[in-house]
């Protein structure tokens, strides 16, 4: 995502075996959404959202899905209001701390977006 020549957000998406998880069916991860602390509530992050949903709609995919670090509210809110759930859960390690992350879905062909 760019305002003019300056980058201020991008989108990273994994299909297949390029998953960090294995998830049954025919899915897409959302691996990455970043977007410029600046430009947060600038609608960035939703146009970045909104474009996965249509690649996902684009490649067939029945599950859109996404790892969150349980103590993100912020993203948790975010993601939640567009439809997404917790289904799973996983633990890795940052540094000697064991941290969680929650994983998420969206069902398109129950969604709205």
């Amino acid at each position: 995502a760019f305002s003019g020549a300056v980058a201020v957000g991008y989108l990273k998406v994994n299909f297949g075996k390029a998953q960090t998880e294995i998830i049954e069916g025919n899915t897409l991860e959302i691996h990455r959404i970043y977007v410029l602390q600046s430009f947060h509530g600038k609608n960035v992050g939703q146009l970045l959202l909104h474009e996965a949903i249509n690649i996902g709609r684009a490649n067939g995919v029945s599950t859109v899905w996404l790892g969150v670090w349980e103590e993100n509210h912020r993203a948790l809110r975010f993601y939640s209001k567009n439809g997404f759930v917790v289904f799973d859960k996983h633990d890795f390690q940052m540094g000697n701390d064991t941290q969680t992350d929650l994983l998420m879905q969206l069902v398109l062909s129950l969604s709205k977006n």
